[in-house]
């Protein structure tokens, strides 16, 4: 936290009453369980669960005080506002408003954690750098992203994320951002944006707030390319450009060597400078996304150099596109942590690429909206005709892509009902892939095919 926002600026900023001491607070959490000594806890009303029900379990943790909408008793400073997640809204929007760091920006409908991810390894070779949390990309998560920006704090890589429209737009406003990117428009959220051409538009409002100071990084290789330079134009940003087939943009790379599940090796190519350098993450579009964090970082004024040597330390997240044995020859990719279409093409690419013979093991891919059973159908069409040697759907959703499949597929109305199947499909495969969104829990059958591998694997 800013060392310049003491418990009473922010008291004096949301309007709540306080006379005390001014208090330090160190940083700011949403769950009592994550507080840290020093913290302000902020008690989110929720669905589900109210925060107000553990502001005892906070100050336990150490929280030092407490954000509340309703009166309580505590042993620590209480601010009462009409809503804590407006509040939390403005503390970190005090927090930019504090910071001279160099604040970056992502959205896309694919790989805005990969491109976080990326970024914070590259950033961190230049000076201190804060990079949101997990997925915390939304109006609860950029705030706490905020929060955590530190007086040392030289660079900040926040991700966004959208559910309707406008959500970019107020997430810009807090954070403020001089460097911006929409990395891609797919078929994601559509029950709730409607189609793919509402989704480039909507994450558009990225570049909107730039100005003229602003950059805006833009992926010629996208079909919205059109929409996103309008949008730049009218914002007045400059405009840095990248791709992976178009020389012509500004950063590009050559010389692309497929090293399957082991990563790529390319060169990078930027303002007449090259350099070669290897990828640890596998996948064609994970050279796309390293063109990307490459281009947000030489917006940000860093180094060739410290970017070749970001990229190369980054290792692959876990539940996306991460390998390992099964023993023997076998092979389990585990890319559980969500699905949509766009990013289902991506592992069948990867998985047909594979020797031996390869299984996709698809959950449902949710919140398709009234395409949903096409798009399925179209994710086991492809996995057909990229050879794919087996395929199972998880799910009544995914009906429609084992009829595509066709021979070779089979499906299963739950994850209960694969179960028992999963040690006759572990011993007539060499490669399993198992993916699914977030509501697919697909990640217990990753630990079922782990649990069979270890009874039949050697001691």
């Amino acid at each position: 936290m800013m060392s310049a926002l003491t418990l009473a600026v922010i008291a004096e900023r949301l309007g709540a009453a306080f006379n005390g001491a001014p208090l330090q607070f160190s940083g700011v959490a949403i769950d009592s369980r994550q507080v840290c000594p020093g913290d302000l806890f902020v008690a989110l009303p929720g669905d589900r669960v109210d925060g107000h029900d553990f502001i005892d379990a906070a100050i336990a943790q150490g929280a030092i005080a407490v954000l509340v909408e309703r009166p309580v008793k505590a042993s620590v400073p209480c601010l009462l506002v009409s809503s804590c997640l407006k509040a939390l809204s403005e503390i970190g929007r005090a927090s930019r408003d504090f910071s001279s760091s160099v604040v970056v920006a992502i959205t896309g409908s694919c790989g805005k954690t990969t491109v976080k991810n990326l970024c914070r390894s590259i950033f961190s070779e230049a000076g201190p750098t804060v990079a949101t949390a997990g997925n915390y990309n939304n109006e609860i998560g950029v705030p706490l992203t905020l929060a955590r920006l530190q007086d040392e704090t030289r660079y900040a890589i926040v991700e966004m994320g959208a559910t309707r429209r406008g959500d970019i737009a107020h997430l810009c406003a807090l954070a403020r951002p001089s460097i911006t990117t929409v990395l891609n428009a797919m078929e994601a959220h559509l029950e709730g944006f409607g189609t793919v051409a509402d989704v480039a538009d909507i994450k558009a409002e990225i570049y909107d707030g730039l100005g003229a100071s602003g950059t805006a990084i833009l992926n010629l290789d996208q079909a919205w390319v059109p929409l996103w330079q309008g949008r730049i134009a009218r914002s007045g940003a400059k405009t840095l450009s990248y791709s992976l087939d178009d020389r012509s943009a500004d950063l590009f790379v050559s010389d692309l060597r497929d090293h399957g599940l082991q990563g790529s090796a390319f060169t990078l190519h930027f303002s007449g400078e090259s350099r070669e350098l290897e990828l640890a993450l596998p996948g064609r579009h994970s050279v796309a996304n390293a063109l990307a964090a490459a281009a947000l970082a030489t917006a940000s004024g860093l180094e060739l150099d410290q970017i070749v040597a970001g990229l190369t330390k980054a290792q692959a997240e876990p539940g996306r596109l991460q390998s390992e044995s099964l023993g023997g020859d076998k092979t389990l990719i585990d890319d559980s942590y969500n699905a949509n279409p766009g990013s289902v093409r991506a592992a069948i690419s990867l998985l047909a690429a594979t020797p031996g013979s390869s299984l996709l093991i698809l959950g449902e891919m949710l919140e398709l909206g009234a395409e949903s059973a096409e798009h399925h159908a179209q994710m086991g069409e492809l996995a057909r005709l990229q050879g794919v040697t087996h395929f199972v759907g998880v799910g009544e959703a995914v009906r429609p892509a084992v009829e595509a499949f066709g021979s070779g597929a089979q499906w299963y109305g739950s994850r209960e009902a694969l179960k028992p199947q999963l040690g006759e499909l572990l011993d007539a495969n060499d490669t399993i892939l198992v993916k699914g969104s977030r509501g697919a829990a697909m990640e217990s059958v990753l630990s079922a095919l782990r649990d069979l591998a270890s009874e039949v694997s050697p001691c």
